[in-house]
């Protein structure tokens, strides 16, 4: 279990305006082997901005803007939720990009494992952001860690077999969801706000 597993950081006065999302956060050592990964990727990849360690993650809901206030009235329900799930497995697998063939936008890595629990719980974090007014996303939801985005196109085009031969991904399990707040400018960029352990007594 994490250190701040039942933290929920104090929030501002009402007036305040954060930038949301609901994700999975990753153990210090899943953290550590994608680090190595992107690493070595990084010196046959031309992407322009790599995302920070402590950043990566498995995004459940974008939320957008919101008042510190319904931050808190959220964060309430995600608590909630979060102790009637259970604890999950996953593990990275695989990797791919978005965007443009010759100039992807996002380079990413799979995400496989307990993935109909996965998907149980990104429906309940969706249910709980819809009850607290926050638009649904219209994208069909698709797990997957960003490691990299804006593939330089300068460079010479992007290829879908630099990504062949890839070490091995680590596996990590579950216990807790987290309410973040984006950080435009920042690394790490993202702060979170309150972290909910997954099922009774975790």
């Amino acid at each position: 279990m994490h250190p701040s597993a039942h933290s929920t950081k104090a929030l501002s006065t009402p007036s305040d305006t954060y930038r949301l999302f609901v994700g999975i956060q990753l153990p210090q050592e899943a953290q550590r082997e994608l680090a190595l990964v992107a690493a070595a990727l990084k010196e046959r990849l031309a992407f322009q901005k790599w995302t920070h360690p402590q950043d990566v993650h498995v995004t459940l809901s974008f939320l957008g803007d919101a008042s510190a206030e319904k931050a808190q009235a959220l964060a309430h329900d995600l608590r909630q939720l979060a102790a009637a799930a259970l604890p999950l497995t996953l593990h990275a697998d695989g990797l791919g990009v978005f965007g443009p063939p010759a100039a992807p936008s996002v380079l990413w890595a799979g995400v496989a494992g307990d993935l109909e629990a996965l998907a149980a719980l990104q429906r309940e974090v969706a249910g709980a952001c819809a009850r607290q007014g926050f638009p649904a996303e219209a994208r069909a939801y698709r797990p997957h860690l960003t490691l990299a985005r804006r593939y330089r196109l300068a460079a010479e085009p992007f290829s879908r077999a630099s990504l062949a031969g890839a070490p091995s991904l680590p596996t990590w399990r579950v216990e807790d969801i987290v309410l973040y707040r984006s950080h435009l400018g920042r690394q790490p960029s993202y702060e979170p706000l309150g972290v909910f352990p997954l099922g009774p007594g975790v």
